[in-house]
């Protein structure tokens, strides 16, 4: 018998057997091997557990143990099923599982081979001319190979230098920084200030409301104080303007105060631009009107806020933003120039920037103006529904698309006239979506917007 079963050897012992008693030890040894057969399970944690059987009933496996006991696990619980086979047993007596055997006759190896090659292989191998001594065969070769220098070891080289003679050029220009500082050529401070102030001649009414802007007189060096000690002594600070008197002089009505409140500005714009802030709120004409400005070397500055109304001139929303950036940078000029301080990035500082000279955000009207970082914040903002709208819905859909298209990130570059800062940014006043950039120089900082889309997100007309 060959395969899983087990041989039987019918030698001498074997062929004095009784049939009945034979049959009946296979059955035992069938029976035997049945119930060496062992089943595990696998956890998922890692864990085997080992019975004699295991049988699946609903959610849970059961397995019998070799005392007979049962063990219920949850399917949940189990990972694997294995089925163990134990290792052959030992043959009984007149038993042989090694596999078939030949008991009579030659074996494969001594039988012989009919073959004319086996045949004729004690003969041996044909006879043979013998080899030359010399072997006078020539081969030429090619010396050319494209994939290699053969020329690599006969070629002169120059050795190298000792020391390394090569200059590599370092940029002297920093863009945060006035390189020339040190070295530049300045004018000293005159004795006598030359400063002219023209007057305007024409009658027009003057760009700053109210009462005269206080004169700052200029400090004299303590070199000049001690050769003339005749100077006069400098103003009492009560003379220079502060926020109320700032608020008071643009809120004025018939030379007379309006009511008004003042407050300092301690968001996140004013900590940005790194100068203090204060905005002032009035009443001018029935109507509720902002000023933001600041107080450069003793002097008010409207930089923010309702200053085309307040001044009575009524500008363009982009010449009063033109007004306000150039009267912003003269006050930033004071404080060494447009320095970003320290833990305020570029795109921060320009979203600061635009934030103070657009009227539409820092006055009256109080429109909120969001930075779009991703296309799902832009997607976020254009998914609401419209407040106030007097474009329809196709017109819209137009909207959306142009503004998707023309999605940039916010980025801040080098370039030759300064960091060049661009960003997106979305405004809940006719729901514009708005590209700015803002240049970042040593001298002054310019802004410059393009509208990219409008009527978009929850906005009012």
């Amino acid at each position: 018998m060959t395969g899983p079963h087990p041989v039987i050897m019918m030698g001498a012992t074997g062929a004095d057997m009784p049939p009945r008693i034979a049959w009946a030890s296979l059955a035992a040894i069938l029976l035997a091997t049945a119930a060496a057969q062992a089943s595990s399970i696998v956890l998922t944690d890692g864990q085997v557990i080992t019975g004699t059987s295991v049988e699946r009933k609903g959610d849970a496996y059961l397995v019998t143990m070799d005392g007979g006991n049962t063990v219920s696990f949850p399917a949940a619980l189990v990972k694997e099923v294995k089925l163990d086979a134990p290792a052959p047993p030992e043959a009984p007596p007149g038993f042989d599982y090694s596999g078939p055997k030949t008991l009579a006759g030659p074996t494969p190896a001594e039988r012989a081979s009919q073959h004319p090659r086996d045949q004729l292989k004690v003969l041996g191998p044909p006879a043979q001319w013998t080899k030359d001594i010399i072997d006078p065969t020539w081969v030429p070769t090619n010396a050319f190979d494209p994939e290699k220098d053969v020329l690599a070891g006969s070629r002169s080289t120059w050795s190298k230098s000792a020391v390394d003679t090569t200059w590599y050029p370092t940029s002297g220009l920093d863009m945060k920084s006035d390189v020339f500082a040190k070295s530049r050529s300045t004018w000293t401070a005159s004795v006598v200030d030359t400063t002219w102030k023209p007057t305007d001649g024409f009658g027009f009414k003057p760009l700053w409301p109210g009462a005269a802007r206080p004169q700052v007189i200029p400090e004299t060096p303590k070199e000049e104080t001690a050769m003339r000690p005749e100077a006069p002594a400098a103003p009492p600070l009560a003379s220079l303007a502060t926020p109320w008197t700032c608020a008071e002089a643009l809120f004025a009505k018939d030379g007379r105060p309006a009511s008004m409140t003042v407050r300092t500005m301690n968001d996140r714009v004013a900590g940005a631009l790194g100068i203090p802030l204060y905005e002032a709120q009035g009443t001018v004409r029935g109507a509720t009107r902002k000023a933001v400005y600041t107080i450069d070397r003793g002097e008010c500055r409207m930089i923010g806020g309702d200053a085309g109304l307040l001044t009575g001139l009524n500008l363009p929303a982009d010449h009063t933003i033109g007004q306000d950036a150039a009267s912003l940078n003269k006050a930033l000029a004071s404080k060494s120039g447009p320095r970003i301080p320290t833990g305020v990035d570029e795109i921060e500082y320009a979203l600061a920037f635009v934030s103070v000279i657009d009227p539409s955000v820092s006055g009256s009207a109080g429109a909120t103006l969001k930075r779009l970082d991703s296309p799902d914040q832009l997607r976020s903002v254009i998914s609401k529904a419209p407040l106030t709208c007097s474009v329809s819905k196709t017109q819209r859909r137009k909207e959306e698309r142009a503004a998707t298209a023309a999605f940039l990130p916010p980025k801040a570059e080098t370039a030759r006239e300064g960091n060049v800062v661009t960003f997106l940014t979305w405004s809940n006043q006719g729901g514009t979506v708005i590209r700015h950039r803002v240049v970042i120089g040593t001298d002054a900082v310019t802004a410059t917007r393009t509208v990219v889309a409008s009527h978009l997100g929850a906005h009012r007309d």
